[in-house]
């Protein structure tokens, strides 16, 4: 397939249309982001994280039947 689109590319864009390329798959990554913030409490729901004063807790999972 890829031999196709590079034999035929120049026809394949009129056809299609051009795309401006994106950015570069590492410029994501350059600039580190903040690590989202947790609730504070109690989990409320199953496999849910949550933020206390000691630690980070998490409500089991409930068993499978």
């Amino acid at each position: 397939m890829f031999d196709l689109v590079f034999r035929c590319r120049e026809r394949m864009a009129l056809v299609y249309g051009r795309v401006a390329p994106g950015p570069l798959a590492g410029a994501r990554f350059a600039v580190p982001s903040p690590p989202p913030a947790l609730p504070t409490g109690k989990p409320r729901r199953p496999g849910e994280l949550a933020r206390s004063r000691n630690g980070v807790s998490v409500r089991p999972m409930p068993r499978r039947v």
